[in-house]
């Protein structure tokens, strides 16, 4: 796979102390463009990564919120990556978040790598403090950030999707990732009880399975960061969340903004026609005040680890005859519990410090399949080309 970073408009312009640049990185073929907006000074600072809705774009994003405005107060560098589109990479945009959205869940875009090696590209390319690197984002760009919590919990210090949710088969990790989560109360797309997702223009359906409520976002992340009870608050412009007793480091926190709909709290609509967002709230300085109380946990996950998607089982790296690989192994509907590979991508080497595992007995703990968790341990059964199979599937034992 070549990862290759390049200047996409070969422009950069200094505003207020600000570096600004229009980027792209080559990624399995594919440039994913992504706009960086960078008021670092000489120190390290924090890295935001902001996800646009579905539909959307990076320039959509950077207008709907307003965000820069902090990042320029804090001195943070904010960053706006590109979903995908068969036809164009400037709009009409989505992001393959499991069950959502559209042309990237269909074409099963591999957005998860996308973001990984963005964030190790910023890395390697800014003056980021890897310890402080979050994401947030809207609607379909949301559910993005509930995967990418999933899938990159050691990259990254927090989360905070805005009017997204979640599906019910996600796999719960027992680990540490502060999350923050906020939806409107008058939201016709991301409903307050769940159901299906509201079509985009032209009729395309947006996703392939029914959403849940909306508090089953923070009581998924409840159980992940192993949280107790929790409290709310109600008030004229909103109902707040908090739980308590998480594990050290962790937090969960919502809020349902009462007369929001599907929109960015105190930003702007996304487009003519769009949803006016509330006033009541303002969603960007609630996320930085959220975000900059946590850094990086390295707790890695445990036992009930599912390294996973449903259908589709998500290796993120693993060693093998001294290189490093990515893998997605697929759920063979002919076999009752079974998997072959789908996908295989060879990762640089740098990788291979990042929580990889020797495929010459690969455990995975805690797989979830149609609803209940395995053990699975794969095993090489060819080296050129690479090849994976399951050597034993047992259930997870209460």
């Amino acid at each position: 796979m070549r990862i290759l970073p390049l200047l996409f408009l070969s422009l950069f312009t200094l505003t207020s102390h600000a570096a600004t640049s229009d980027e792209t990185l080559t990624v399995d073929g594919r440039q994913r463009r992504f706009l960086v907006h960078d008021y670092s000074t000489t120190n390290k600072t924090a890295l935001v990564i902001l996800l646009h809705g579905g539909g959307g774009s990076g320039d959509n994003m950077a207008e709907q919120t307003g965000f820069s405005s902090v990042a320029q107060r804090e001195g943070l560098i904010a960053v706006y990556p590109f979903g995908s589109n068969g036809l164009t990479t400037n709009m009409l945009l989505t992001w393959n978040a499991g069950h959502c959205c559209a042309y990237a869940m269909k074409a099963d875009v591999d957005d998860v790598q996308f973001l990984s090696l963005l964030i190790d590209h910023l890395i390697k390319t800014r003056k980021v403090d890897p310890e402080r690197v979050y994401v947030t984002g809207l609607s379909n760009g949301g559910m993005m950030s509930h995967r990418v919590g999933m899938a990159l919990a050691p990259k990254v210090a927090a989360i905070a999707p805005v009017i997204a949710s979640v599906f019910g088969d996600e796999p719960v990790r027992n680990y540490v990732l502060p999350t923050l989560i906020i939806n409107g109360g008058v939201d016709e797309r991301v409903k307050v009880n769940g159901g299906e997702l509201v079509g985009f223009p032209l009729g395309i359906e947006p996703a392939d399975k029914p959403t849940l409520p909306i508090v089953a976002q923070a009581e998924y992340w409840a159980s992940v960061n192993s949280c107790g009870s929790f409290s709310e608050s109600n008030s004229e412009a909103f109902r707040k969340r908090v739980y308590s007793d998480c594990a050290a480091g962790g937090a969960v926190e919502s809020y349902m903004v009462h007369d929001n709909g599907h929109a960015w709290p105190g930003g702007v609509p996304g487009r003519s026609g769009a949803d006016e967002p509330s006033q009541k709230l303002n969603a960007n300085d609630v996320i930085w005040e959220f975000f900059k109380r946590f850094r990086r946990n390295n707790s890695a996950p445990t036992s009930q680890a599912a390294f996973y998607f449903d259908e589709h089982l998500l290796i993120p790296s693993f060693m093998a005859n001294g290189n490093t690989y990515s893998a997605q192994l697929r759920l063979l509907p002919k076999a009752g519990i079974e998997f072959e590979v789908e996908r295989l991508l060879q990762l640089p080497s740098a990788v291979a410090t990042l929580n990889s595992y020797d495929a010459s007995g690969l455990t995975l703990p805690g797989v979830a399949v149609q609803k209940n968790q395995y053990n699975a341990t794969l095993g090489l059964t060819n080296l050129t080309p690479l090849q994976l199979r399951v050597q034993s599937l047992a259930p997870v034992q209460p």
